[in-house]
């Protein structure tokens, strides 16, 4: 099927890439509420959080979330990498790090558009529950960590690290305020 009419104002064109802030939690921080088909905006999620994400603060450049699908047997899906890098890692960069290596990740990712938007939870395939419901199978998980000191005066010190989630779909665009206190480090959705 092609697509015939796409149109595309001309402020599309002047977009700029990569990611400015990133909120990491656990899936279960994040009550979802999916929308409904056939509505205005079909690919949004409503989230609220019990408790606020850990907020990592990107320098530009140094942050980006790349999707890529492929369709086995009539089923498409989704692997979402979402790769940032942190300078000059600090004791809480380092234990909000800590506390996400074995939880389910769900991850809010604010771009240098003001647009967010969520991996880690997937309406698809999903449990028959209620509108809240999501697939608790398809969460974000870290899957790379990878830093040092540098060795010379002029090198970075700092982690890249490298979270993955398999989905059923696409990232989803966040319809909740996104508030982020960069003084206490933490992103709020309501």
């Amino acid at each position: 099927m092609a697509i015939e009419n796409l149109v595309l104002a001309a402020t599309d064109f002047e977009k700029r890439g990569g990611l400015k802030h990133i909120g990491l939690c656990a899936t279960s921080n994040l009550t979802p509420t999916f929308t409904a088909a056939g509505t205005a905006d079909t690919h949004a999620v409503a989230l609220v959080d019990s408790a606020s994400l850990a907020l990592f603060d990107l320098k530009q450049g140094t942050g980006s979330l790349t999707t890529s699908g492929s369709k086995e047997n009539g089923v498409m899906m989704f692997e979402h990498t979402l790769s940032f890098y942190i300078p000059n890692c600090s004791n809480v960069h380092f234990g909000n790090l800590q506390k996400l290596l074995q939880e389910q990740i769900a991850a809010v990712v604010v771009d240098h558009n003001d647009q967010a938007f969520c991996i880690g939870m997937s309406a698809t395939f999903q449990h028959t529950t209620g509108s809240g419901s999501f697939n608790n199978q398809m969460y974000a998980t870290m899957t790379g960590l990878e830093g040092g000191t540098g060795a010379a005066l002029g090198d970075e010190n700092g982690v890249t690290v490298t979270i993955t989630c398999s989905s059923g779909e696409l990232p989803r665009t966040v319809s909740s305020t996104v508030t982020v206190d960069l003084a206490a480090g933490t992103m709020a959705l309501s």
